[in-house]
């Protein structure tokens, strides 16, 4: 495995955004839905970043995350589980950042973004931790 202080930087991150995200949906009247996705993606990102740093993979420095998924799949199919999320989520990258016409984010759209993006986060964080107790 690459050097772990990497790896548990790109995770912290990873969860500074999840939070960050968390926090704005419950705090923040009206909830900036863009900006809360936008960290959805970030948080997916990140830890999927992360789990190829674990496996010394060099990642492909963009922000579609089917790009980064593919690279974490050469290494352990479960990933495949998350094969229609994480276009999605992708779309959150740039859709949430600048004023765009056309559909605008709902909250369904955001929850279902704070959804997908802990379910990744914690499974990513599991195969990580497998990882290190493979090198034990």
């Amino acid at each position: 495995m690459k050097d772990s202080l990497d790896v548990s930087e790109w995770i912290r991150y990873a969860e500074m955004d999840y939070n960050t995200s968390l926090h704005m949906s419950e705090t923040y009247r009206p909830v900036p839905l863009e900006i809360v996705c936008y960290h959805c993606q970030q948080c997916v990102e990140k830890i999927l970043k992360a789990y190829a740093i674990a496996q010394s993979e060099p990642f492909t420095k963009t922000h579609d995350l089917e790009t980064i998924l593919e690279q974490c799949l050469k290494y352990d199919d479960r990933f495949n589980a998350f094969g229609l999320i994480c276009p999605i989520l992708t779309g959150y990258a740039m859709f949430s950042r600048y004023p765009v016409s056309g559909d605008a984010i709902n909250e369904h759209d955001m929850k279902t973004a704070l959804k997908n993006a802990l379910e990744i986060l914690e499974f990513t964080k599991v195969r990580i931790a497998e990882l290190e107790q493979k090198e034990e």
